[in-house]
């Protein structure tokens, strides 16, 4: 269930933190993932990912099949049990983007999603500007539901987010 063809999702451990940490102020990982301003994660907040365990959270770190480099992040979070939905993410290190992790990933974090967790729906958002997710996403079977028009600037320029969602029955 947490193997793939390249990549392995394991918990996320305290020695992957300053690792995780140090991507956040790298433009390359910091504005594929987040619309805030890329600076350091805090130690803080950077803890968060290791520390919560409700029920309306499963967070993963990315790993090679044979060692225990860290690679990246994916989580299923904001979980709404009632409804059976929730969101999913992902962020690979600047190193790793580009060489199948993620998808690899994200078909782990799917089936995990919709035949351990039974949720029914997943849901994303995607900067207009990160196609190569976007064409990931799609490859594995998520719809463009919707955008936020003009979402956020960056480099003095507006840029679009997209929604995208995934039903149970979507899976390829």
């Amino acid at each position: 269930m947490f193997k793939g063809s390249k990549i392995r999702l394991t918990a996320i451990r305290k020695e992957d933190l300053p690792t995780y940490r140090q991507w956040t102020s790298v433009e390359s990982f910091g504005r594929f993932y987040s619309s805030s301003p890329i600076r350091e994660e805090s130690e803080k907040n950077a803890t968060q990912l290791i520390d919560d365990h409700s029920d309306r959270s499963y967070r993963f770190a990315i790993r090679p099949l044979n060692s225990e480099d860290f690679l990246g992040v994916c989580a299923i979070e904001e979980i709404e049990w009632p409804h059976r939905v929730a969101w999913t993410s992902i962020a690979l290190g600047p190193k790793f983007q580009g060489k199948g992790f993620g998808k690899d990933a994200m078909t782990l974090l799917v089936n995990y999603a919709f035949n351990e967790l039974n949720l029914h729906r997943l849901s994303l958002t995607v900067f207009s500007y990160n196609q190569g997710a976007i064409t990931l996403y799609e490859s594995l079977g998520f719809k463009h539901e919707g955008t936020y028009r003009e979402f956020l600037q960056r480099d003095s320029k507006r840029h679009d987010m997209h929604l995208y969602g995934m039903l149970a029955t979507d899976v390829k």
